[in-house]
């Protein structure tokens, strides 16, 4: 495929591929232009019942590239836990992780603590206990801290050493992000009725592919169905200095996009506030933004290939 779409012009018409439109007109013409750098946006018909047309063609639009569109983000997904419940387990599993922590025998030091309060939890002495911690040292303390957290007693021990339990926590990675998003705002404005066409035909391009179709069965009525098809795909391309981004060249800083959804589509057709046409009741000015979101995770793989 050639890195520059020849056949794009400001026109409507079939190449057996579906519609293809352009604003402004004449951006992709040979020659100087003041718009050398543009996007392509590619609809492809997504999941069938035998998936026997997906990824088919189904017309394109080609629109300047707007400050909007160089912007892209990455995110993972990275928690923590607590690991005391992972450390208990050795401990009873004999591993002497347990013991590491606490300074020496846990399970004594901890059944030294409970005996001496057993009879006084409801009404503690913090003095009481700083003497029976002391001598128990270091072991107790910690076989306190650890065996009665959580409790009134676990929170006295607290206070009267100074210390809190260390929680243990661990950081895991818990898998990517979520799925890349893009928006983009264009706002075009005609320079005669031919341009005005084109817009509301490109508008209406949008607007129809990310939508479902019926799919077989009969609703609630006759004009109702079970079942939606999916909407299309969009593939989107940059182009900069009229040559494709493919991620060929790793020392390019910009990215490319895989198949996308779009999620959202606005069309605004006020000119600076006021309602505002041209004589055949076109709009002087028509702003529209969308939202996509791309249809699979990335990896390394993709990084290296560009995206």
């Amino acid at each position: 495929m050639s890195n520059h779409p020849q056949n794009i012009t400001g026109g409507n018409f079939k190449d057996g591929s579906g519609d293809h439109f352009v604003y402004p007109t004449g951006i992709t013409a040979s020659g100087p232009t003041e718009y050398p750098h543009y996007i392509r946006f590619i609809a492809k018909r997504s999941y069938t019942s035998t998936n026997s047309t997906r990824g088919t063609q189904n017309g394109d639009v080609v629109l300047y590239m707007p400050p909007d569109a160089l912007k892209t983000s990455y995110s993972q997904t990275i928690g923590d836990i607590d690991a005391r419940a992972s450390i208990a387990l050795h401990q009873a599993q004999g591993s002497g992780i347990g013991s590491a922590l606490t300074g020496g025998n846990f399970g004594t030091a901890a059944e030294s603590i409970e005996a001496a309060f057993s009879g006084a939890k409801d009404n503690l002495n913090v003095d009481a206990l700083k003497a029976t911690i002391k001598t128990l040292g270091k072991t107790g303390a910690a076989a306190a801290l650890t065996s009665l957290a959580g409790t009134d007693v676990g929170q006295a021990v607290s206070r009267a050493t100074g210390q809190i339990l260390n929680p243990h926590k661990a950081v895991v990675y818990q898998g990517p992000g979520g799925f890349r998003t893009f928006s983009y705002t264009f706002v075009m404005v005609p320079k005669d009725v031919k341009e005005a066409e084109q817009i509301f035909k490109i508008v209406k391009f949008f607007k129809r592919r990310m939508h479902p179709g019926t799919g077989a069965g009969t609703g609630i009525n006759s004009t109702s169905s079970v079942a939606l098809t999916y909407p299309d795909e969009f593939e989107i391309k940059y182009y900069v200095n009229r040559k494709e981004v493919d991620g060929s060249d790793v020392t390019k800083p910009l990215f490319k996009i895989h198949n996308c959804f779009m999620e959202s589509f606005n069309a605004d057709y006020t000119t600076s506030g006021l309602t505002s046409f041209m004589d055949d009741a076109h709009p002087l000015t028509t702003t529209i933004s969308m939202s996509f979101k791309e249809t699979q995770l990335l990896t390394k793989k993709d990084i290296d290939e560009g995206y």
